[in-house]
């Protein structure tokens, strides 16, 4: 009998701690993101150190996001990808404008976040957001030199 309530025990144990609340990937709200980089056509002037800006798609089968996309290329030529859209305001149509140090900032919040690296994180001292921009994925096309796929 100790035995079954020992099992019992763990058993309700083990279903408490997986029913803890999980952290949400997502700073902003999710939105489907489908879109295509070709740096080596349409894309050719995204070089080292630079951004690109996407507020819409650029065909039927593409999705930009919450706000739209953001893509940046390190000065080693990796390429990011992440929301326009401020997680601090939440608001699709606030929306963080690049700069050309590598960073992007919120003009209604002031927050400033650090894209260069690929994490998006807010810079201490520059705003109240403690959280990190949208990141999206960015995979090469197998069969293509130059082309990157962004999705979430």
């Amino acid at each position: 009998m100790k035995r079954i309530n020992i099992y019992i025990v763990i058993l309700f144990s083990l279903l408490a701690i997986s029913c803890a609340k999980e952290d949400s990937p997502y700073t902003v709200p999710f939105a489907k993101v489908n879109f295509e980089i070709d740096i080596n056509g349409a894309d050719s002037d995204l070089r080292p150190f630079t951004y690109k800006v996407f507020t819409k798609p650029r065909a039927a089968h593409e999705a930009v996001g919450y706000g739209g996309l953001l893509i940046f290329m390190s000065a080693e030529g990796k390429i990011y990808a992440y929301d326009l859209s401020c997680p601090y305001e939440d608001d699709k149509n606030i929306l963080v404008q690049p700069q050309t140090n590598g960073k992007a900032t919120c003009k209604k919040c002031q927050s400033s976040f650090i894209t260069m690296y690929g994490l998006g994180t807010p810079e201490i001292g520059m705003g109240p957001s403690k959280e990190s921009l949208q990141k999206y994925n960015v995979r090469p096309n197998p069969q293509r030199s130059g082309v990157f796929f962004i999705t979430n």
